[in-house]
């Protein structure tokens, strides 16, 4: 039981490490000096955490190394999330 236990942690840990994209904060803007776009996601049922990291797949699939979110919402009463991010070229 120890070893699937390990075994679903370290695939876990692996498949958050396979996004490209890095999240960058306000401090960080400065430093970006080529953005390429915007990305959206709406998340159904899901977490900030999820929205968090679909945006992060999105920008990877753009291309981008790093993604500023601008908008992390819930969808007025339901359970959806939708999640907005400018992209930065790597």
């Amino acid at each position: 039981m120890i070893n699937k236990t390990f075994i679903f942690a370290a695939l876990m840990a692996v498949s958050t490490l396979s996004f490209a994209a890095t999240e960058i904060r306000d401090s960080q803007m400065a430093d970006m000096h080529q953005k390429i776009g915007n990305v959206s996601v709406n998340v159904k049922n899901g977490t900030f955490e999820e929205a968090m990291a679909a945006l992060s797949k999105e920008a990877d699939q753009k291309g981008a190394g790093y993604y500023h979110i601008t908008s992390l919402e819930r969808a007025g009463m339901s359970a959806d999330i939708r999640a907005t991010a400018v992209i930065y070229k790597k």
